[in-house]
């Protein structure tokens, strides 16, 4: 089981948490330990004073939470390859040589799909096009099969050439592996950067979409990832003042709001007491696997949601999508995303959080978007 993080992170004062870290990473003898917390540090937002951390005990970098931060480290400076500036210089050159002549001769390479369940929806969108891609065998780690597979399998693109195999479980002897930070590094070096692509679009149905936003307020719940969590979830009381504009403003425009949040029973009686809550559906018990979902996804006309998991699936599904984003997230998001006014090319808007731990201006910014959406 993955370590549970400290409480004081969960508090809303950024810069008590930064010196308790302080403290606990000055007073720990173990290298793991200190890794760990450097781990947790990396997503504060002090990058200076992480990097001075770092460079004052490089021997940390043998652990694996220390290399973590400090890719997020280097993606928050905007290294053009941050996976890449892991390995040490006087190994990166023969690295990327070795896999970029393997590639060149035509020789299969097994890929990782690591990461939580939004890598490996991000690595799918990813990995689906390229004259490289029959190449490539996509190996998922055993649990992510209950969630994946019925999507896998209900995709019909994933029966297609175009798609690279896919299983679950350990890469074989027979072919060698990279992980898919490793296999990025080595195509944006050969000038093959792949770009996210729909890959589950077979599924949205033709025609307009219908009346419905689906939305999702608090990320998933998984005790070992309780400060993500924390960090990117919406509290109840900003969920039902939200919830008090929302349900007129779709009541009078002849919407549906299917919301999949995982609530507590007593949480979901409070929203059931709502004025309006004839318009809101409580899917989340219903929900049997990331299939279910994706079918009200390809559903409804825009997803609006703090989980980023979300936002990779309904990318695969083309379908609009409002991302409500805390304020130190991973930095891929910023490399991504937040440019052209928190917009991109895809249909994705963003809207971040600007002080940590609140949400009302995002939210004042979800309210304009949608009284524009519904004018």
């Amino acid at each position: 089981m993955r370590r549970r993080e400290p409480w004081y992170l969960f508090c809303g004062d950024l810069g008590f948490a930064e010196q308790c870290l302080l403290h606990d990473f000055g007073t720990n003898p173990s290298a793991v330990g200190q890794a760990s917390l450097l781990w947790l540090f990396s997503h504060l937002g002090n990058w200076s004073v992480l990097e001075q951390l770092l460079q004052k005990q490089p021997s940390l970098l043998e652990q694996g939470d220390a290399r973590a931060a400090l890719l997020h480290l280097r993606r928050n400076q905007g290294h053009p390859n941050p996976w890449l500036a892991l390995l040490p210089a006087a190994e990166q050159k023969p690295f990327l040589e070795h896999w970029r002549h393997h590639l060149q001769q035509g020789l299969g390479i097994a890929v990782l799909m690591g990461g939580g369940l939004g890598d490996q929806l991000e690595g799918l969108a990813l990995l689906s096009r390229g004259e490289w891609l029959q190449r490539l065998e996509l190996i998922f780690p055993p649990e992510a099969e209950r969630a994946l597979a019925p999507l896998l399998l209900a995709a019909p693109g994933t029966r297609q050439p175009l798609l690279p195999p896919w299983r679950f479980g350990a890469p074989s002897a027979e072919l060698p592996w990279l992980s898919l930070p490793a296999l990025r590094a080595v195509l944006a070096d050969a000038g093959h950067a792949p770009i996210p692509t729909p890959v589950f679009s077979q599924l949205r149905p033709p025609g307009i979409a219908e009346p419905m936003l689906l939305v999702c307020w608090r990320s998933k719940v998984d005790p070992s990832e309780r400060f993500w969590a924390h960090l990117r979830s919406l509290p109840l009381a900003e969920i039902e003042g939200l919830y008090r504009w929302l349900l007129p403003w779709a009541a009078a425009r002849g919407w549906q709001v299917a919301d999949i949040t995982a609530y507590r029973p007593e949480e979901r009686h409070r929203l059931g007491q709502l004025s309006g809550s004839q318009q809101l559906h409580l899917l989340a018990p219903n929900l049997g696997s990331l299939a279910d979902t994706a079918h009200q996804a390809a559903r409804a006309r825009l997803v609006i949601t703090v989980d980023t998991a979300l936002i990779h699936l309904a990318h695969g599904l083309e379908a609009p999508r409002w991302l409500l984003l805390h304020r130190h997230p991973d930095p891929r998001w910023r490399e991504r995303l937040l440019q052209d006014g928190g917009s991109d090319r895809e249909g994705l808007r963003v809207l971040q959080q600007t002080i940590q731990g609140r949400w009302a201006e995002p939210l004042q910014q979800l309210r304009a978007g949608l009284e524009q959406l519904g004018a």
